[in-house]
């Protein structure tokens, strides 16, 4: 099958015999691929290199005759994305949770544009502990990995004075301020609402959010958690 001009985005590159790529992508209609790009490391190469990046949103022409395709043709849709630090790490972890969670060869609009824009996200200065947990709780919502959180397991409406734990199978139930993993109820109300939750909401969120994350990877965890882990406290400042 080939496949003309396909908007896609970069998830992962690695070195494929002497000269080559091989690619893994998230494209629009088709879902997560592996394509190999050929002959794309030579020294006249270097602008087709620079398209095939992790993070960049580019169109693609492709063949698919198995599990691995081959990629023939690549254009930049947008501005190549320039991020470095904290945000480039962000941005691999979110490829990394794709490549993780998401079938291949599942077409996923959805998914596509949930990635591009948080992939967007990265380029403002919006908070970024913030814009991680948010994409976290997007993309696990979406998979259905989550239950709801508008109102408790008694289905009650949540209330911003009380305290709240999170169960991976119950949901939302109301607990002590003392207890594990408490959060408060309008940390919940905003992280329901897209508003940034405070500094110790966020600590919890993030705890939250890969406990539901393990439930479903078992023993293949992102390797970025580490890494992300230890630059929680700056992205926190």
């Amino acid at each position: 099958m080939r496949v003309d001009w396909q908007p896609a985005l970069i998830l992962h590159k690695r070195a494929y015999r002497e000269t080559s790529l091989q690619l893994d992508v998230l494209t629009q209609d088709y879902g997560v691929l592996g394509l190999i790009a050929k002959g794309v490391t030579g020294a006249k190469k270097h602008i087709l290199r620079a398209q095939l990046q992790p993070l960049q949103h580019v169109k693609i022409c492709f063949q698919l005759k198995s599990e691995l395709g081959l990629l023939t043709q690549s254009e930049l849709l947008t501005d190549g994305l320039i991020v470095n630090g904290e945000r480039l790490m962000a941005g691999l972890y979110f490829n990394e949770l794709v490549l993780k969670l998401c079938p291949r060869h599942d077409g996923d609009s959805e998914l596509f544009q949930l990635l591009l824009h948080a992939r967007n996200d990265l380029a403002n200065t919006e908070h970024l502990a913030w814009l991680v947990r948010r994409f976290e709780r997007d993309l696990i919502a979406h998979l259905g990995y989550m239950t709801p959180w508008s109102y408790s397991a008694k289905g009650e409406q949540l209330d911003a004075t009380l305290f709240y734990r999170v169960h991976n199978e119950l949901g939302v139930l109301a607990c002590d301020t003392s207890a594990p993993g408490a959060l408060s109820g309008q940390d919940i109300i905003n992280f329901n609402n897209d508003a940034l939750p405070s500094k110790p909401g966020l600590l919890q969120l993030r705890k939250i959010m890969h406990s539901v994350i393990s439930l479903h990877l078992g023993n293949s965890l992102p390797r970025s958690w580490k890494t992300m882990g230890e630059l929680t406290q700056a992205m926190l400042k």
